[in-house]
């Protein structure tokens, strides 16, 4: 099992849902509104920075994670550059 961590401007989070969706993911859990910086900038949901992002997590098999990477990353072509997608082993789960 790997878990995916999708971090997404929140402006785009629905087009992430729709393909998790699509390619039957059962389960995810969301932090809709998430503040830091990075390459894109500073999200603070502030007056001067208004911009924010969210958080999408979820676990799936080894053998699926790059369809699906594959699968966010077409879906969302317009949030490309505002969207890491980070995956890492799960050793376990209970």
């Amino acid at each position: 099992m790997q878990m995916l961590m999708i971090i997404v401007e929140s402006e785009y989070k629905e087009k992430v849902e729709a393909a998790l969706t699509d390619r039957r993911v059962l389960g995810y859990t969301e932090i809709p509104t998430v503040y830091g910086m990075g390459q894109t900038g500073l999200r603070l949901g502030s007056r001067a920075f208004p911009q924010t992002s969210s958080i999408i997590f979820t676990i799936v098999e080894k053998d699926k994670v790059d369809e699906l990477l594959a699968a966010i990353d077409s879906s969302c072509a317009d949030c490309r550059k505002a969207m890491r997608m980070i995956v890492w082993n799960v050793d376990r789960m209970m």
